[in-house]
């Protein structure tokens, strides 16, 4: 075979080779697209603050934010939240308003699609501590004859931290403690809750520390008879004195605690005001009852008798 007639056979051969590449190439890109193609997903991850100041607080600001990637199904199938993170960064940023850039980062393998939302309006303020006594509430009800003679938690007070404007609005630190069904002395473990004056909850602080302990002792209740009192204040209009005052009843049963009945001689009723007052009044008034006391009523009656001061009949 001469020389001639080899070289247009390998000019042949290799331009079929070459579409024969070509086309293989363009059949597995069309392959793999069927089989793993490009997909979409979102994610909804932490959102984290870099660069903050030290005894700053981020306060208005969302917690999350939703962050859509593309990639290769097989790749997106295996991506977890925690494989991606999103943050604000607040270096040189001091308190008050401040309107963010959100910037994510996402394994190299995916492209980052959309961050929702891309900016938020949040505010830095001052950082405060403060403590407060832990207060114990008691729900459900022991069985008959059993009552509560001392909750002693431990620890007795718990430390709040947060942004200063939540700290200032803070009340009281509760915690409350179930009797359902207990007789006998026990401890309980109990997460205290962060109220305001109006008894809405605040989350937005750290609680030291988170959980507490309460030893609740429980004892036989015991009763006794006491006197009633009247509390009155102010003074009746000019001319006029007041010379007596009785309640009916005279006297009621308590029921409680042992140690702590054996201190009480008399139950008070609450504040009876007879400023202005020139002439005899009845008042129902309620009666002031210790918490962790039952009585066999709350409520008594108020007799005024009012007469004319001496001076005045002169």
């Amino acid at each position: 075979m001469s020389e001639t007639n080899v070289k247009p056979t390998v000019k042949r051969n290799l331009a079929a080779k070459i579409v024969a590449v070509i086309v293989a190439a363009v059949l597995w890109l069309y392959v793999v697209n069927e089989q793993n193609p490009p997909i979409e997903a979102s994610f909804t991850i932490p959102l984290e603050y870099q660069n903050l100041s030290p005894g700053l607080i981020v306060i208005d600001a969302p917690d999350v934010v939703r962050v859509k990637v593309r990639g290769p199904r097989s790749i997106i199938s295996g991506v977890q939240s925690k494989d991606l993170k999103a943050y604000a960064d607040m270096k040189d940023r001091g308190e008050g308003r401040h309107v963010v850039r959100i910037t994510a980062a996402v394994p190299a393998s995916l492209e980052l699609v959309e961050i929702n939302p891309d900016r938020i309006n949040l505010r830095l303020e001052a950082s405060v501590r403060r403590q407060f006594p832990l207060e114990i509430r008691t729900t459900g009800k022991s069985p008959p004859g059993v009552v509560v003679e001392r909750l002693a938690p431990a620890p007795d007070t718990v430390t709040v931290e947060g942004a200063k404007s939540i700290v200032e609005a803070i009340a009281r630190v509760v915690a409350t403690v179930d009797l359902t069904d207990r007789s006998a002395t026990f401890v309980a473990e109990v997460t205290p809750q962060v109220l305001t004056r109006d008894g809405r909850e605040v989350s937005e602080v750290k609680l030291t520390p988170a959980k507490a302990k309460v030893s609740v002792l429980l004892t036989q209740q015991v009763k006794r008879t006491v006197s009633v009192k009247p509390e009155v204040v102010g003074s009746p209009a000019a001319g006029f004195v007041i010379t007596h005052v009785t309640t009916e009843p005279e006297k009621i049963d308590i029921m409680g605690a042992k140690a702590v009945i054996e201190k009480i001689d008399a139950v008070f009723t609450e504040p009876v005001n007879v400023t202005g007052l020139d002439k005899d009044t009845t008042r129902e008034v309620r009666l002031q009852i210790r918490p962790g006391l039952a009585v066999s009523q709350d409520k008594a009656t108020v007799y005024i008798i009012v007469s004319p001061s001496r001076q005045k009949e002169r």
